[in-house]
């Protein structure tokens, strides 16, 4: 089996580190009665996980290497861009 560099594993492990970051050393700018450290551990293992799966079913489907980064990345940026909408309609 070889193993393939695509952008959804790139993005399970930049959250797997930043999880690893957060247990590590916590923000200290955050107010005592405020901890969302943990929260955001779990955020980041989930979106981790989530990826991965989400890579494997992709793998499945699309063999070429080529078009499995274009579809991936299509569906990273079209998440980031529903994120930035969510955020901006609901503040």
């Amino acid at each position: 089996m070889k193993a393939k560099l695509t952008p959804l594993n790139l993005t399970s492990a930049t959250c797997l580190v930043a999880a690893v970051l957060l247990l590590v050393k916590p923000e200290p700018q955050q107010p005592q009665h405020v901890n969302m450290t943990g929260f955001m551990v779990g955020f980041c293992i989930l979106i981790a996980v989530v990826g991965f799966v989400s890579d494997l079913i992709f793998r499945k489907f699309i063999p070429d290497l080529k078009k499995l980064w274009i579809v991936e990345g299509m569906m990273i940026l079209i998440t980031i861009i529903l994120m930035f909408i969510l955020k901006v309609s609901l503040l």
